[in-house]
């Protein structure tokens, strides 16, 4: 789903706040801590960022009901390393939608990459109503 132009609009010239880890605090998020903030949202849109350079924009599938997946098109692709932590910066949202950033950075401090997101409120329709999984099972349990 790319953003309508008035969504555009709403967030540009919006400040990012910098994010704490509700936990405990700290500015300082481990990968946990990422998955842990993002896991009731959709991600609509999600561009890594390496060497400053930013790489294709990803967008989830409505066909396919393929979901963009911060570990495996995010950090993943900034090629972040376990012992990395992140800063997140987050935009106050505008209607349902809000602008992220989060900045990784190496055991020492220096960045090493950013992803770029635009999320939202969890979104069913990226998910099957009706589990395809399960559907071939019970046609092939009834049709014995």
């Amino acid at each position: 789903m790319t953003m309508q132009l008035i969504d555009k609009l709403a967030l540009w010239g919006r400040r990012y706040d910098r994010q704490v880890v509700p936990r405990t605090g700290s500015h300082r998020f481990a990968l946990s801590d990422l998955m842990e903030m993002f896991d009731c949202n959709t991600i609509y849109e999600l561009t890594p960022v390496v060497g400053g350079k930013a790489m294709a924009t990803i967008e989830p599938d409505p066909i396919k009901k393929l979901k963009v997946s911060l570990l495996d098109n995010g950090i993943s692709a900034i090629h972040s390393g376990p012992d990395d932590w992140y800063e997140v910066r987050r935009m106050p949202p505008s209607g349902d939608l809000s602008r992220v950033r989060i900045i990784a950075h190496a055991a020492d401090g220096r960045e090493t990459g950013e992803i770029r997101m635009v999320v939202g409120r969890r979104s069913y329709a990226h998910y099957f109503e009706d589990d395809p999984g399960l559907a071939a099972i019970e046609r092939h349990t009834s049709s014995n």
